[in-house]
Protein backbone atom coordinates (compact mmCIF):
# COMPACT_ATOMS: atom_id res chain seq x y z
CA UNK A 1 0.00 0.00 0.00
CA UNK A 2 2.85 2.42 0.77
CA UNK A 3 4.32 1.93 -2.72
CA UNK A 4 0.92 2.60 -4.26
CA UNK A 5 0.53 5.73 -2.13
CA UNK A 6 3.96 6.92 -3.19
CA UNK A 7 3.06 6.44 -6.85
CA UNK A 8 -0.20 8.31 -6.30
CA UNK A 9 1.66 11.31 -4.86
CA UNK A 10 3.95 11.30 -7.89
CA UNK A 11 1.10 11.21 -10.39
CA UNK A 12 -1.43 13.54 -8.79
CA UNK A 13 0.70 16.61 -9.47
CA UNK A 14 1.14 15.69 -13.14
CA UNK A 15 -2.56 15.68 -13.91
CA UNK A 16 -4.14 18.60 -15.76
CA UNK A 17 -4.91 21.35 -13.27
CA UNK A 18 -8.69 20.83 -13.24
CA UNK A 19 -8.33 17.09 -12.65
CA UNK A 20 -5.81 17.68 -9.88
CA UNK A 21 -8.14 20.20 -8.24
CA UNK A 22 -11.11 17.84 -8.46
CA UNK A 23 -9.18 15.28 -6.40
CA UNK A 24 -7.35 17.53 -3.95
CA UNK A 25 -10.46 19.55 -3.08
CA UNK A 26 -12.09 16.36 -1.85
CA UNK A 27 -10.08 16.97 1.35
CA UNK A 28 -12.00 20.19 2.04
CA UNK A 29 -15.41 20.64 3.61
CA UNK A 30 -18.15 22.06 1.44
CA UNK A 31 -18.11 25.48 3.04
CA UNK A 32 -21.02 27.22 4.62
CA UNK A 33 -20.57 30.59 6.26
CA UNK A 34 -21.66 31.88 9.63
CA UNK A 35 -20.48 29.47 12.31
CA UNK A 36 -19.39 26.95 9.68
CA UNK A 37 -15.96 26.95 8.08
CA UNK A 38 -15.54 27.60 4.37
CA UNK A 39 -13.42 25.06 2.51
CA UNK A 40 -11.17 23.92 5.35
CA UNK A 41 -9.59 20.50 5.68
CA UNK A 42 -12.09 17.83 6.73
CA UNK A 43 -10.38 17.03 10.03
CA UNK A 44 -10.80 20.57 11.37
CA UNK A 45 -12.82 21.31 14.53
CA UNK A 46 -16.27 19.73 14.26
CA UNK A 47 -19.64 21.29 15.06
CA UNK A 48 -21.96 18.58 16.38
CA UNK A 49 -25.69 19.43 16.24
CA UNK A 50 -27.34 19.12 19.65
CA UNK A 51 -29.66 16.36 18.42
CA UNK A 52 -26.66 14.35 17.24
CA UNK A 53 -24.91 14.94 20.58
CA UNK A 54 -27.89 13.28 22.27
CA UNK A 55 -28.79 10.50 19.85
CA UNK A 56 -25.50 9.55 18.17
CA UNK A 57 -22.94 10.30 20.87
CA UNK A 58 -24.95 9.58 24.02
CA UNK A 59 -23.82 12.92 25.51
CA UNK A 60 -20.26 11.58 25.83
CA UNK A 61 -17.49 14.18 25.87
CA UNK A 62 -14.91 11.39 26.09
CA UNK A 63 -16.16 9.64 22.96
CA UNK A 64 -16.32 12.88 20.96
CA UNK A 65 -12.85 13.94 22.09
CA UNK A 66 -11.39 10.57 21.08
CA UNK A 67 -13.11 10.68 17.68
CA UNK A 68 -12.36 14.17 16.40
CA UNK A 69 -8.66 15.00 15.99
CA UNK A 70 -8.99 18.76 16.42
CA UNK A 71 -11.81 18.93 18.91
CA UNK A 72 -15.51 19.63 18.69
CA UNK A 73 -18.26 21.94 19.86
CA UNK A 74 -21.95 21.17 20.32
CA UNK A 75 -24.08 23.56 18.26
CA UNK A 76 -27.29 24.47 20.11
CA UNK A 77 -30.22 26.71 19.50
CA UNK A 78 -31.07 29.00 22.40
CA UNK A 79 -34.00 26.75 23.33
CA UNK A 80 -31.85 23.59 23.26
CA UNK A 81 -29.21 25.18 25.47
CA UNK A 82 -31.43 26.74 28.14
CA UNK A 83 -33.61 23.62 28.38
CA UNK A 84 -30.58 21.33 28.76
CA UNK A 85 -27.96 23.39 30.61
CA UNK A 86 -27.32 20.64 33.15
CA UNK A 87 -26.07 18.14 30.54
CA UNK A 88 -23.97 20.74 28.74
CA UNK A 89 -21.87 21.65 31.78
CA UNK A 90 -18.19 21.32 30.85
CA UNK A 91 -19.15 20.60 27.22
CA UNK A 92 -17.67 22.94 24.57
CA UNK A 93 -20.79 24.67 23.28
CA UNK A 94 -22.02 27.23 20.77
CA UNK A 95 -25.38 28.84 21.48
CA UNK A 96 -26.75 30.26 18.23
CA UNK A 97 -29.67 32.67 18.16
CA UNK A 98 -31.42 32.65 14.78
CA UNK A 99 -34.61 34.62 15.50
CA UNK A 100 -35.51 37.81 17.31
CA UNK A 101 -38.15 35.81 19.19
CA UNK A 102 -35.40 33.67 20.76
CA UNK A 103 -33.53 36.80 21.84
CA UNK A 104 -36.61 37.90 23.75
CA UNK A 105 -37.50 34.50 25.17
CA UNK A 106 -33.96 33.43 26.15
CA UNK A 107 -31.97 36.53 27.18
CA UNK A 108 -28.24 36.05 26.69
CA UNK A 109 -26.24 36.38 29.97
CA UNK A 110 -23.59 38.59 28.38
CA UNK A 111 -23.47 41.96 26.69
CA UNK A 112 -23.43 41.41 22.92
CA UNK A 113 -21.00 44.32 22.61
CA UNK A 114 -18.44 42.31 24.58
CA UNK A 115 -18.61 39.15 22.48
CA UNK A 116 -15.23 38.00 21.17
CA UNK A 117 -15.23 37.49 17.40
CA UNK A 118 -12.18 35.24 16.93
CA UNK A 119 -12.63 31.53 17.68
CA UNK A 120 -8.99 31.32 18.81
CA UNK A 121 -9.73 33.65 21.74
CA UNK A 122 -11.99 31.09 23.42
CA UNK A 123 -10.93 28.39 25.85
CA UNK A 124 -12.31 24.89 25.19
CA UNK A 125 -15.05 25.06 27.82
CA UNK A 126 -15.99 28.70 27.23
CA UNK A 127 -19.43 29.12 25.70
CA UNK A 128 -19.55 30.85 22.32
CA UNK A 129 -22.62 33.07 22.00
CA UNK A 130 -23.64 33.82 18.41
CA UNK A 131 -26.39 36.01 17.01
CA UNK A 132 -26.99 34.79 13.45
CA UNK A 133 -30.30 36.18 12.26
CA UNK A 134 -31.29 36.23 8.61
CA UNK A 135 -34.31 38.30 7.71
CA UNK A 136 -34.98 38.57 3.98
CA UNK A 137 -37.89 40.96 4.52
CA UNK A 138 -36.31 44.43 4.32
CA UNK A 139 -39.53 45.92 5.72
CA UNK A 140 -39.56 43.59 8.73
CA UNK A 141 -40.60 45.18 12.01
CA UNK A 142 -38.46 42.84 14.10
CA UNK A 143 -35.17 43.97 12.61
CA UNK A 144 -32.72 43.27 9.83
CA UNK A 145 -30.26 40.45 9.29
CA UNK A 146 -27.38 40.57 11.74
CA UNK A 147 -24.37 38.53 12.81
CA UNK A 148 -22.54 38.93 16.10
CA UNK A 149 -19.92 36.54 17.45
CA UNK A 150 -17.13 34.31 16.15
CA UNK A 151 -17.36 33.10 12.54
CA UNK A 152 -16.00 30.01 10.80
CA UNK A 153 -15.74 28.11 14.08
CA UNK A 154 -15.73 24.60 12.62
CA UNK A 155 -17.18 22.28 10.01
CA UNK A 156 -20.41 20.35 10.10
CA UNK A 157 -20.11 16.91 11.67
CA UNK A 158 -21.29 15.24 8.45
CA UNK A 159 -18.24 16.57 6.54
CA UNK A 160 -15.60 15.10 8.85
CA UNK A 161 -12.92 12.65 7.68
CA UNK A 162 -9.57 11.54 9.08
CA UNK A 163 -6.28 12.13 7.25
CA UNK A 164 -6.07 8.40 6.56
CA UNK A 165 -9.52 8.30 4.99
CA UNK A 166 -8.93 11.43 2.94
CA UNK A 167 -5.87 9.96 1.20
CA UNK A 168 -7.81 6.77 0.46
CA UNK A 169 -10.60 8.82 -1.12
CA UNK A 170 -8.08 10.66 -3.30
CA UNK A 171 -6.41 7.44 -4.42
CA UNK A 172 -9.78 5.98 -5.40
CA UNK A 173 -10.68 9.11 -7.35
CA UNK A 174 -7.45 8.91 -9.33
CA UNK A 175 -8.22 5.28 -10.17
CA UNK A 176 -11.66 6.34 -11.43
CA UNK A 177 -10.09 9.00 -13.62
CA UNK A 178 -7.55 6.61 -15.14
CA UNK A 179 -10.43 4.29 -15.99
CA UNK A 180 -12.40 6.96 -17.83
CA UNK A 181 -13.24 5.82 -21.36
CA UNK A 182 -11.25 8.66 -22.95
CA UNK A 183 -8.28 8.78 -20.56
CA UNK A 184 -5.94 7.29 -23.17
CA UNK A 185 -7.05 9.77 -25.83
CA UNK A 186 -6.66 12.75 -23.51
CA UNK A 187 -3.47 11.68 -21.71
CA UNK A 188 -1.43 9.47 -24.07
CA UNK A 189 0.97 12.36 -24.75
CA UNK A 190 1.67 12.78 -21.05
CA UNK A 191 5.23 11.50 -20.32
CA UNK A 192 3.87 9.61 -17.32
CA UNK A 193 0.99 7.95 -19.16
CA UNK A 194 2.42 4.45 -18.65
CA UNK A 195 2.81 5.23 -14.94
CA UNK A 196 -0.90 5.98 -14.70
CA UNK A 197 -1.67 2.60 -16.26
CA UNK A 198 0.72 0.96 -13.81
CA UNK A 199 -1.07 2.74 -10.97
CA UNK A 200 -4.41 1.39 -12.17
CA UNK A 201 -3.13 -2.19 -12.37
CA UNK A 202 -1.50 -2.03 -8.92
CA UNK A 203 -4.60 -0.40 -7.48
CA UNK A 204 -6.69 -3.41 -8.54
CA UNK A 205 -4.45 -5.60 -6.37
CA UNK A 206 -4.95 -3.43 -3.29
CA UNK A 207 -7.61 -3.61 -0.58
CA UNK A 208 -8.90 -0.23 -1.76
CA UNK A 209 -10.25 -2.06 -4.80
CA UNK A 210 -10.66 -5.67 -3.65
CA UNK A 211 -12.72 -4.70 -0.58
CA UNK A 212 -14.77 -2.12 -2.44
CA UNK A 213 -17.49 -3.78 -4.56
CA UNK A 214 -19.23 -0.51 -5.37
CA UNK A 215 -15.99 0.90 -6.82
CA UNK A 216 -15.51 -2.26 -8.86
CA UNK A 217 -19.02 -1.84 -10.23
CA UNK A 218 -18.61 1.85 -11.11
CA UNK A 219 -15.31 1.30 -12.95
CA UNK A 220 -14.76 -2.29 -14.10
CA UNK A 221 -18.19 -3.87 -14.51
CA UNK A 222 -19.20 -1.47 -17.29
CA UNK A 223 -15.77 -1.29 -18.89
CA UNK A 224 -15.16 2.31 -17.85
CA UNK A 225 -16.04 4.77 -15.10
CA UNK A 226 -19.75 5.59 -14.94
CA UNK A 227 -22.02 7.92 -13.00
CA UNK A 228 -23.45 6.12 -9.92
CA UNK A 229 -26.85 7.78 -10.38
CA UNK A 230 -27.36 7.68 -14.15
CA UNK A 231 -26.29 4.03 -14.41
CA UNK A 232 -29.30 3.05 -12.29
CA UNK A 233 -31.78 3.95 -15.03
CA UNK A 234 -32.67 0.91 -17.16
CA UNK A 235 -32.41 1.25 -20.93
CA UNK A 236 -30.64 4.60 -20.62
CA UNK A 237 -28.36 5.62 -23.47
CA UNK A 238 -24.86 4.51 -22.54
CA UNK A 239 -23.29 7.88 -23.34
CA UNK A 240 -25.43 9.48 -20.62
CA UNK A 241 -23.87 7.26 -17.97
CA UNK A 242 -20.21 7.73 -18.91
CA UNK A 243 -17.76 9.88 -16.97
CA UNK A 244 -15.55 11.54 -19.57
CA UNK A 245 -12.07 12.67 -18.56
CA UNK A 246 -12.39 15.59 -20.99
CA UNK A 247 -15.32 16.83 -18.90
CA UNK A 248 -13.11 16.78 -15.80
CA UNK A 249 -10.33 18.69 -17.53
CA UNK A 250 -12.60 21.20 -19.23
CA UNK A 251 -16.11 20.62 -17.99
CA UNK A 252 -17.41 24.13 -17.45
CA UNK A 253 -21.14 24.19 -18.08
CA UNK A 254 -22.04 26.80 -20.69
CA UNK A 255 -25.29 28.66 -20.10
CA UNK A 256 -27.95 29.34 -22.69
CA UNK A 257 -27.09 31.85 -25.40
CA UNK A 258 -27.72 35.33 -24.08
CA UNK A 259 -27.57 34.35 -20.42
CA UNK A 260 -24.32 35.81 -19.19
CA UNK A 261 -23.11 34.28 -15.94
CA UNK A 262 -19.66 35.41 -14.91
CA UNK A 263 -17.36 33.46 -12.56
CA UNK A 264 -19.34 30.31 -13.18
CA UNK A 265 -17.90 27.34 -11.28
CA UNK A 266 -20.59 24.74 -12.02
CA UNK A 267 -18.97 21.79 -13.82
CA UNK A 268 -20.18 18.68 -15.64
CA UNK A 269 -18.36 16.27 -13.31
CA UNK A 270 -18.55 16.52 -9.53
CA UNK A 271 -17.98 14.38 -6.48
CA UNK A 272 -20.89 12.13 -5.56
CA UNK A 273 -21.59 10.55 -2.17
CA UNK A 274 -23.55 7.38 -2.81
CA UNK A 275 -24.89 7.47 0.74
CA UNK A 276 -25.57 11.12 1.51
CA UNK A 277 -23.69 12.99 4.19
CA UNK A 278 -25.55 12.99 7.52
CA UNK A 279 -24.64 13.50 11.16
CA UNK A 280 -23.52 10.38 12.98
CA UNK A 281 -22.24 8.75 9.79
CA UNK A 282 -18.73 9.19 8.42
CA UNK A 283 -19.90 8.98 4.81
CA UNK A 284 -16.98 10.86 3.32
CA UNK A 285 -15.01 7.65 2.92
CA UNK A 286 -13.33 5.76 0.08
CA UNK A 287 -16.22 3.32 -0.29
CA UNK A 288 -18.76 6.09 -0.70
CA UNK A 289 -17.13 8.88 -2.76
CA UNK A 290 -17.32 8.67 -6.55
CA UNK A 291 -17.08 10.82 -9.62
CA UNK A 292 -20.57 11.71 -10.76
CA UNK A 293 -22.22 13.83 -13.42
CA UNK A 294 -23.84 17.13 -12.54
CA UNK A 295 -27.05 15.76 -14.03
CA UNK A 296 -26.94 12.67 -11.82
CA UNK A 297 -26.14 14.71 -8.72
CA UNK A 298 -29.00 17.07 -9.51
CA UNK A 299 -31.47 14.20 -9.86
CA UNK A 300 -30.23 12.62 -6.62
CA UNK A 301 -30.39 15.89 -4.67
CA UNK A 302 -33.92 16.65 -5.80
CA UNK A 303 -35.11 13.15 -4.97
CA UNK A 304 -33.54 13.46 -1.52
CA UNK A 305 -35.74 16.51 -0.92
CA UNK A 306 -38.83 14.28 -1.03
CA UNK A 307 -37.20 11.28 0.65
CA UNK A 308 -37.02 9.28 -2.54
CA UNK A 309 -34.35 7.51 -4.62
CA UNK A 310 -33.88 6.61 -8.27
CA UNK A 311 -35.26 3.16 -7.51
CA UNK A 312 -38.56 4.76 -6.48
CA UNK A 313 -38.87 6.12 -10.03
CA UNK A 314 -38.27 2.81 -11.73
Amino acid sequence: MEKLKKLYKKLINKLPKSANTKITKSTLDRGGGGVFTARRKRNDKVLVPFTSFITNWNKSDELLTETFDNGYRVLCSAQEYFNNKEILTEIPTIVRYQTYEDLEKYPVPINWNHIKTNRKDYSDNEIMWVKDIKNLDKYAKKGKSTYVGPKHIGQHEMDYATDEEMIKVQMCLLFQMVNCVDFEYEMSDNPLYDEYLKYSENFKLSSLYLDNPKLQEMTTKYGNTVCPVMIQFPNIKKELTIIYFKDIVNGKVVGDDGREDFNRTFTKINLHHFERLISGKFNHNHKNVFLGTATGNGIDANLNMIGATVQNLI
